[in-house]
């Protein structure tokens, strides 16, 4: 049964609020990421909840092509007999410190930061729910469509980058144990293949990774916000039987790094300690103009996001007179969710996942267009809603 008593406890402007307040460029690694951080935690801090911040590194797409870039010069050395340029390139580089970090690009930084709000009831192998939403924002210079092609293109120079590296070491261990001689020919291909994709990446650095300032509303202070007032609505009243974890995530927009990074750190231990057969993670990403729930995905075989949780989130929104839309997509948003359901799959467990995803918003997002004024704080708050009692109500099942 659903408690409504305890709607709308909160103060129904204080939502859009923490979206005005982050509209500011987000961008990974940037002064304003570490800005966000420090807000997401002042405003954790006011409400006497105590957070982690969790630092880790990532590759970004300018090491990639520095390294690239590397082994094409490298190679066109090596097959022109150059050793000697080889030989002073090392030198030189290893005389001067600087010249040592900008030969090779540091990794970028980022951070995570999440809090944890424990059922009043400590029993063993209780559930978990993980609620999750990205921090950082992105702009770029393309519109969002043209964006996810070119993401597409560079993911697959960076695949294309690894194969260089596997063709080359291959080629020199075999010429060095004289399993196959040494193919001049294969190595010319190689090269100018690889040069190929050093050149076609320039422009993709250009167009999309050169960002212009971007608040980021949407895509994602909309999520950071609902979860700030979550994680304070929780902490007053917590849950009997189940413990929620709040997780804000950095790097999202360059390939999911945070909750990558998160999962990698926290995931086996989650299992080892709670039942995660009964456990879910709720991805907030994108509340807008609507509130909309991914349900479906796939080209072929379009799969279910998880058994039931979709069908709980949305029979709470229609008992408490909240309009939202499920809907489908041949191709998945790229959001923390993802990372959450492949680790589910690594431990075998019936780990659920459910993404807020307002889709029809994305010709707003990645752009100096994705504005506070394009985020409803009737919707802000109406995920809300639907998330806290959609919790309750699972907490009185257990």
């Amino acid at each position: 049964m659903i408690n409504i008593s305890s709607l709308q406890i909160y103060n129904e402007s204080t939502t859009l609020e923490h979206v005005k307040a982050l509209d500011f460029n987000r961008t990974a690694t940037s002064t304003g990421e570490t800005e966000a951080v420090n807000y997401i935690e002042k405003s954790l801090t006011e409400s006497n909840i105590k957070s982690e911040i969790e630092h880790f590194e990532w590759t970004g797409p300018l090491r990639i092509l520095m390294r690239t870039s590397y082994i094409v010069v490298f190679s066109y050395l090596l097959l022109y007999r150059l050793f000697l340029l080889i030989i002073v390139y090392f030198i030189i580089k290893h005389m001067f410190e600087r010249l040592r970090k900008m030969s090779l690009i540091n990794k970028e930084e980022s951070k995570n930061i999440f809090t944890k709000i424990p059922a009043q009831k400590q029993g063993p192998n209780r559930p978990i729910v993980i609620i999750s939403a990205h921090y950082d924002s992105i702009s770029a210079n393309l519109p969002y469509k043209v964006q996810v092609v070119v993401f597409f293109l560079y993911r697959l120079i960076v695949i294309f980058y690894f194969i260089i590296i596997f063709v080359f070491a291959t080629i020199f261990i075999l010429d060095y144990f004289e399993i196959i001689p040494f193919s001049e020919f294969l190595i010319v291909l190689v090269v100018f293949t690889s040069t190929a994709g050093v050149l076609i990446s320039i422009p993709i650095l250009y167009l999309v990774f050169i960002e212009k300032p971007s608040s980021g509303s949407i895509d994602n202070a909309s999520g950071v916000a609902i979860l700030i007032e979550l994680a304070k609505l929780f902490n007053k009243t917590p849950l009997e039987n189940i413990d929620i974890l709040f997780l804000w995530t950095g790097a999202e927009e360059w390939g999911l790094k945070g909750s990558k990074n998160f999962c990698a750190n926290h995931f086996k231990a989650l299992n080892q300690t709670f039942d995660l057969d009964k456990s879910f993670n709720i991805n907030i990403d994108m509340v807008g103009s609507y509130i909309g729930l991914l349900d479906k995905s796939g080209f072929i075989i379009r799969r279910k996001m998880n058994k039931d949780l979709n069908d709980i989130l949305e029979a709470t929104a229609n008992q408490i007179n909240i309009p939202i839309e499920r809907y489908n997509r041949i191709i998945k948003p790229q959001s923390d969710y993802k990372i959450f359901k492949k680790y589910a799959k690594k431990v075998r467990t019936e780990f659920q996942v459910s993404c807020f995803h307002s889709s029809r918003d994305s010709k707003y997002i990645h752009s100096i267009n994705d504005t506070p004024d394009k985020c409803s704080v009737e919707n802000l708050n109406g995920c809300l809603n639907i998330c806290s009692q959609a919790l309750r109500s699972l907490d009185l099942r257990l």
